[in-house]
């Protein structure tokens, strides 16, 4: 098997040497190293044994490098026009686009731009005035955003989003044999159950996810039943367990002479196994064929075929194996979040339950007095259920702990216990129960349990939810340094050596043997915990990449969390607070109820707990809802709030002001005010333009500031002298869309910023300021926290910075 595994790790070298190629060879170099002095005693066999490493490892990397097709990146697409051929692969998506818009999934066939440049992309999103057929092949022409992707720390890099112009519908797609089953299937389930009930029967039969809301996607977060809503290995083991239980029940009561002819030639495992192979199939055929799918069915099928033939066990083998075929269909499977969580998990079951069995082994002398006795038999049986479920709970959840909370910064309290009571009742009850009507649907035109299942889903469903509302379930975790996952997951496979070997090492060494993965994997989570806390707490604003419209987020010295704007939808803005582990709002301030500021108002509210929503008073263009009412607090002229460490002024408006313009002028009204730490100020200024800037502009040295958010994206009607000359900033950050129609920021603008540190959203994305102790102020932006292609050692070093940095 270890060939598999050099493979792999060359396929994976071909990925990571694109930032590392210096540390991918000095890496290698101490992987050979390793294996030469211990692998084997004789120096004849070494040798050779190193050359196979080396060329399974270089297929595996040459393999990758010929397979590879670099897809074409967002921003290479935005304001770019597009000719499409593709496959509609969804129905409508929810999304913030409001009106009477419909987003869909395309599967893209080919992809060209107008001058004929070949475009390389998987998968495409189309906006479309009306709701298009799925499963059909159209030719689209239709043009990207000049704004389309944002660049903030941990952003959600959904499919490329294009605006359809014109599309033809050129033929029908021919899916398969299981493809239109699986088709079929979702129609009718979707007619035939509650919303909400459809919605999550769908995710674990066929693995149509869209119809799953937010709520539902938030509780099973929470709970740490997040796998259960995707189609994996957990569904496939539990429908074998089932399945597998089922067909070796007859043989129970099938009569002794029967039974003994039939096991001359076939024993009833065997026949269990054959018989639970094609309901797999059946299940992996109408399933999405997602990687934890296929990686399970994998394994079971190894597993079957181990029954087949009188062996079982080898599970860590049959793990490999079944990595490495999927590799081999797909090498940037290994970049998949889905593989990786799919297979630590596994792999920290299979090290559980084998702890377990050789417990078992060695505990069975003890256990055969109870055997005799029917009430100690039942209790042993229930604590040694209970005890193993427990276990291998814990560790599936303590494997992907790390890589859950890099990636969704949570960590679910009670995702033992949830695993050990719901999962059961879903896989057991729910998932045979759907997949059983489901083949009898298919068959027979007939779907069997529908009133019985609806209801009982829903109750779990509910009860899932429940639970989610509990206080402590979960832990946000802010964002840490990717470095952190390295030497846990390096910890990890050094732990499961040793657990390899480690019957070939002397009783007194295990400790210290185990005391080495451990200390790799745990101790610099304990170092930078530390370095956190100790670390003195200031001012810290973040002014977000949300297109043309504005967004930032400061955290006071206090913890307070202030959100000042929110961009058209607020995506952005709740990303960012999760991906900061924060789930409190302690104040909204919203600058004016236009939607490039406000817009994503109601988002926020809907998903994070606001104490308070602060603004001017004006109604403006979007209502006031009950909803924001009962929070809302009027700012005026010359309020001030005040914590350990900050003050925030009020300069704009004030109840006299008003300007000469006929139209309602929104802008000039917008909330104006100034953060304060401890020496340095923080000027917010909405979109006032020139009336309301010559009216602040009578404060003189109040305006006085160190950091400006500039007025109304840079416009020229925003470019009063008098205004910036009292403001007087060090650094000027400008919030505007990459390749916006206004011409943002204006020249007269940018004039008037000369000798001004000037950071804009649409060059660096997300901006970051930090007030340090000595009264400095550390400055940072998105985009030099992005990896990129190393083609030299400064560039890989930068990259090497990034393994250590966080946001």
């Amino acid at each position: 098997m270890d060939i598999f595994l050099y493979f792999i790790y060359g396929t994976a070298l071909f990925f990571f040497s694109a930032f590392f190629p210096y540390t991918g060879l000095l890496v290698s170099a101490v992987f050979l190293l390793l294996i030469f002095f211990h692998k084997y005693k004789s120096a004849s066999l070494k040798i050779p044994y190193i050359a196979v490493i080396i060329i399974f490892s270089a297929s595996g990397f040459f393999y990758a490098k010929a397979t590879y097709s670099p897809q074409t990146t967002p921003s290479e697409l935005q304001g770019r026009a597009i000719e499409v051929k593709g496959v509609i692969k969804s129905e409508r998506l929810s999304s913030s686009y409001r009106g009477t818009s419909f987003l869909q999934n395309i599967s893209v066939i080919e992809a060209s731009d107008n001058d004929g440049e070949k475009l390389f992309l998987k998968e495409l999103r189309a906006l479309n005035e009306k709701q298009l057929d799925k499963e059909k092949i159209h030719y689209f022409k239709g043009r990207f955003s000049k704004d389309g992707y944002s660049l903030n720390p941990d952003s959600n890099n959904y499919p490329p989003t294009f605006y359809v112009q014109s599309s033809v519908e050129i033929g029908n797609f021919n899916p398969g044999f299981f493809e239109r089953m699986r088709t079929r299937l979702n129609s009718f389930i979707r007619s035939s159950f509650s919303d909400e009930s459809s919605a999550f029967l769908l995710s674990i039969t066929t693995g149509e996810r869209i119809f799953l809301t937010s709520g539902t996607r938030n509780a099973f977060n929470v709970t740490g039943l997040a796998h259960i809503l995707s189609i994996s290995g957990a569904h496939f083991g539990l429908l074998f367990v089932v399945l597998f239980g089922l067909f070796k029940i007859p043989f129970r009561y099938m009569p002794y002479k029967l039974l003994a002819r039939l096991t001359i030639y076939v024993s009833p495992s065997q026949v269990a196994a054959i018989m639970t192979a094609p309901f797999l199939l059946f299940y992996l055929g109408i399933s999405s064929l997602s990687i934890p799918s296929i990686r399970a069915f994998i394994m079971i099928t190894f597993f079957l075929a181990g029954l087949l033939i009188g062996r079982k066990g080898f599970w860590l083998n049959t793990l490999t194996i079944a990595a490495f075929i999927i590799v081999l269909i797909s090498p940037d499977a290994l970049t998949d979040l889905s593989f990786q969580l799919s297979f630590i998990a596994v792999l920290c079951i299979g090290i559980a339950a084998e702890r377990l069995r050789k417990e078992e082994v060695q505990n069975d002398m003890t256990e055969r007095y109870a055997k005799d006795n029917f009430l100690a038999s039942s209790v042993s049986f229930i604590f040694k259920y209970l005890r193993g479920s427990l276990l291998i709970s814990l560790a599936a959840t303590a494997g992907t702990a790390p890589l859950v909370a890099y990636h969704f910064h949570y960590f679910s309290l009670i995702s033992p216990l949830t695993n050990l009571v719901i999962t059961p009742l879903i896989g057991f009850l729910i998932l045979p129960a759907i997949l059983f009507s489901s083949l009898m649907y298919l068959a027979f035109d007939f779907f069997p349990l529908i009133p019985l299942l609806d209801k009982f889903t829903l109750s779990i469903l509910g009860l899932i939810e429940n639970i989610a509302r509990w206080n402590y379930t979960d832990i946000k975790v802010p964002a840490f340094p990717i470095i952190l996952l390295i030497t846990f997951y390096t910890g990890l496979l050094v732990f499961t050596a040793i657990e390899h070997l480690k019957n070939k090492q002397p009783e007194k060494s295990r400790i210290l043997l185990y005391a080495i993965p451990l200390s790799i994997a745990i101790l610099p989570f304990f170092i930078y915990t530390g370095i956190k806390i100790a670390e003195p707490k200031g001012l810290s604003i973040t002014y977000l990449d949300v297109g043309q419209g504005d967004a930032a987020v400061a955290e006071l010295a206090d913890d307070r969390i202030i959100v000042i704007d929110t961009g058209k939808s607020g995506y952005q803005v709740g990303e960012y607070l999760r991906y900061r582990g924060i789930r409190n709002i302690d104040a909204l301030a919203i600058s004016h109820m236009e939607s490039d500021h406000a817009g994503g108002m109601e988002y926020l509210l809907n998903n994070f707990n606001v104490i308070e929503i602060w603004g001017n008073g004006i109604k403006g263009s979007l209502n006031l809802q009950e909803q924001i009412l009962s929070k809302y607090r009027r700012l005026h002229r010359a309020d001030v709030v005040e914590g350990n460490g900050y003050k925030i002024l009020v300069l704009h408006p004030y109840d006299k002001f008003y300007t000469s313009s006929s139209k309602d002028d929104e802008n000039n009204y917008s909330l104006v005010f100034k953060i304060t730490g401890y020496q340095n100020s923080f000027l917010f200024t909405g979109d006032v333009e020139r009336e309301a800037q010559e009216d602040l502009a009578n404060l003189k040295h109040h305006l006085n500031s160190n950091v400006l958010k500039v007025p109304h994206h840079g416009s020229k009607s925003s470019a009063y002298e008098n205004f910036y000359h009292f403001v007087s900033p060090q650094i000027a950050v400008i919030s505007v869309g990459r390749k916006n129609p206004h011409g943002h920021p204006h020249e007269d603008t940018l004039s008037m910023l000369s000798g001004t540190a000037i950071y804009r959203t649409d060059i660096d994305g997300a901006i970051g300021f930090r007030e340090m102790p000595d009264g400095s102020i550390k400055v940072k932006t998105c985009r030099e926290f992005q990896f990129t292609a190393a083609q030299n050692q400064t560039q890989e070093l930068s990259n090497l910075k990034r393994l250590f940095s966080v946001w």
